[in-house]
C-alpha cells in the first residue's frame, strides 16, 4: 500500500478547504438572490440593484425590476441610478483631500476660502459644514424637487446666500444638503477647477468609478435609471421632473451598485484617504454643549458598545433611495439602490450584509398602508379595520408596525378626500396607541380639515395634556378658543 507524501496531503486539505468555501459562497449568493426577488414583490418597486464587497473583492452584484417600466427596459450592472445623499460621503473625501494637502484648514472661517459668500452673524467652518451643525438652513418648500436649472455652483449658492443662519454654529445637528453646495464651491475656489471636474480626477478615477458622473437633467447620460413615486392608492407613478443642479454635491451624482463598492472599497485600502484622515472622518462630532452626534464628516456612524461598527450614507432623492454602508473591521461594503422613492423600504443594504455574514435569510417586511388600501378599495373602511386587527393579532412578523406606519394610511385616506373614513381609522389606531400624540394630533387634523372645529379642539386638548410644549397644537387651541 502506498501513501501520500506530505505535500499531496497538503494539496487534497486545500482542495477540500476551497471547495467548502467556495460552497458557502454558492449558498450565500443564492440566499441574497433569494432576498433581493421577496423584496421586489414584497415592496412592490420598480427595482432594485445591490452588492456585497468583502476584503476587496466585489462577492456578488445583482439586480432585478425595470429602469423605465414604460419603455419595458430591465435594469442591468450598468444601470445609473441616482444615488441621493450617497453624494455627501463623496464630496467630504474631496474635501478632506484638500486638507491633507495642506490647502484647507478645518476650524478656521470657512468664508476665507468663498470670500463672495454674504457674512453671517456668526463664523462657521468646513467642519461645521460637513457635520450639519454650521446653521446653513435646509430646503425651503419646492427645493428638494427644484425644476430650476442652476448653470453653476455660483448660481446654486445665490439660493440661500441672503438667508440668516438657523442657529448658532455648532450648537445644533440640521441636516442640510445645502450646506454641501457651499463645500462644492470651496472646492472650486481652492483648486480652480469646476467641482466635476475634480470629482473625476481625484475621486472617481484613483477608485475606479468608470461610470460615475453628475445628474444632468438635460443631458443625454446612457443607461441612466428613472425614477418613481406611489400615489395615494399605492399605485406606482412617475416622479415629478427635478434638476439637480442646486445640490449637485449633497444629492446630485448618478452612479451604479459597483462604482460605490469600488469607492467603499477605495476607502478602506486608504486609496482616497490616509487611514487617520479616515479615522478622523468616521468620529463622533461633539456640539459646543458637549454633546456627541452620531454623525461625522460625511458618514451617519453606528456603534456596538464603544467601538464602531458601521459608517453608512442613506439617500432619499426625487424618485429613488440608496444605501451605501461599511464595516471597517470586517472590511466589508453593501449597496443597495432603488428606484421609487418610498415609506417602509427597510434597509436593504443593512439586510443583505447580515445574510451574507449570517448565512441565514431575513424577510422584507410587508408595508401596512398599501395592504390595507387594496382592502380599503375593495371592500371598504369596516373590512379594513378588522383586517387591521387582524394584522395586529396574527401577522405581526410580517409587517413593520408603529403608530408612524399606521398614521400613513389615515394619510392616504385624507389626500383621496376620504375623511370620515379616516377619522374611523384613526379613531381605531388610538385604541392600538392611546397614548399617542402623534394619533390624537392625527384626528383633530382630520376633523380640522372636516370642519368640524369643536370635535378638532377636543383632541387638540387631549394631544395637548399628553405634551403640553408642542407650539403648533398650542396655537391651534389658542385659535380655535378663539382665544
Amino acid at each position: 500500500m502506498k501513501y501520500f507524501n506530505s505535500k499531496t496531503i497538503i494539496y487534497f486539505l486545500f482542495l477540500f478547504v476551497y471547495q467548502l468555501v467556495a460552497l458557502s459562497q454558492t449558498n450565500h449568493t443564492k440566499l441574497l438572490d433569494q432576498y433581493l426577488s421577496e423584496y421586489i414583490v414584497i415592496k412592490n418597486v420598480p427595482s432594485i440593484s445591490a452588492g456585497i464587497l468583502k476584503d476587496g473583492e466585489i462577492l456578488w452584484v445583482n439586480g432585478i425590476g425595470k429602469a423605465d417600466i414604460e419603455n419595458n427596459v430591465s435594469i442591468s450592472n450598468s444601470s445609473l441610478y441616482r444615488i441621493a445623499s450617497i453624494s455627501k460621503p463623496i464630496t467630504a473625501v474631496a474635501v478632506l483631500q484638500l486638507w491633507e494637502n495642506g490647502l484647507i484648514s478645518l476650524d478656521t472661517d470657512a468664508r476665507t476660502y468663498i470670500p463672495d459668500f454674504p457674512a453671517k452673524k456668526y463664523k462657521f467652518t468646513i467642519r461645521q459644514l460637513l457635520n450639519h451643525t454650521s446653521g446653513i438652513r435646509n430646503y425651503k418648500e419646492g427645493e428638494f424637487d427644484s425644476k430650476r436649472f442652476y448653470a453653476s455652483t455660483g448660481e446654486a449658492l445665490k439660493v440661500f446666500a441672503y438667508d440668516s443662519l438657523s442657529y448658532e454654529p455648532g450648537t445644533k445637528y440640521e441636516y442640510t444638503s445645502l450646506g454641501y453646495t457651499l463645500l462644492a464651491a470651496i472646492i472650486e475656489n481652492v483648486t480652480k477647477t469646476s467641482f466635476e471636474n475634480y470629482l473625476k480626477t481625484n475621486v472617481f478615477l484613483p477608485a475606479g468609478m468608470k461610470t460615475t458622473t453628475i445628474d444632468k437633467q438635460r443631458d443625454i447620460i446612457l443607461n441612466r435609471v428613472k425614477g418613481y413615486e406611489k400615489n395615494a392608492e399605492g399605485k406606482i407613478v412617475n416622479s415629478p421632473l427635478a434638476d439637480l443642479s442646486i445640490k449637485v454635491a449633497g444629492g446630485g451624482i448618478l452612479s451604479t451598485v459597483k462604482d460605490l463598492l469600488l469607492f467603499s472599497n477605495a476607502l478602506l485600502e486608504n486609496k482616497l484617504l490616509k487611514s487617520s484622515t479616515l479615522e478622523m472622518m468616521t468620529k463622533k462630532s461633539k456640539l459646543k454643549s458637549g454633546k456627541s452626534i452620531d454623525y461625522g464628516l460625511g458618514f451617519a456612524l453606528s456603534f456596538e458598545g464603544d467601538s464602531l461598527k458601521y459608517y453608512s450614507h442613506n439617500g432619499a432623492g426625487t424618485g429613488f433611495s440608496s444605501m451605501l454602508i461599511i464595516n471597517p473591521n470586517l472590511k466589508t461594503a453593501s449597496v443597495h439602490l432603488i428606484n421609487i422613492r418610498d415609506r417602509n423600504l427597510g434597509s436593504p443594504a443593512m439586510d443583505l450584509i447580515q445574510i451574507h455574514s449570517s448565512g441565514n435569510l431575513l424577510n422584507p417586511t410587508k408595508t401596512l398602508s398599501e395592504e390595507l388600501m387594496k382592502t380599503y378599495m375593495a371592500s371598504g373602511i369596516d373590512s379594513t379595520i378588522k383586517r387591521l386587527a387582524y394584522i395586529y393579532t396574527n401577522e405581526l412578523s410580517l409587517f413593520t408596525l408603529n403608530e408612524d406606519e399606521a398614521l400613513f394610511f389615515s394619510k392616504d385616506l385624507i389626500e383621496l378626500n376620504r375623511i370620515p373614513d379616516a377619522i374611523t381609522y384613526l379613531k381605531d389606531i388610538l385604541k392600538l396607541y392611546p397614548k399617542s400624540f402623534k394619533v390624537t394630533v392625527a384626528i383633530g387634523d382630520a376633523y380640522l380639515k372636516d370642519n368640524n372645529h369643536g370635535l378638532a379642539l377636543r383632541y387638540y386638548k387631549l394631544a395637548a395634556q399628553i405634551n403640553s410644549s408642542n407650539s403648533r397644537v398650542n396655537n391651534l387651541i389658542k385659535r380655535l378658543s378663539g382665544r
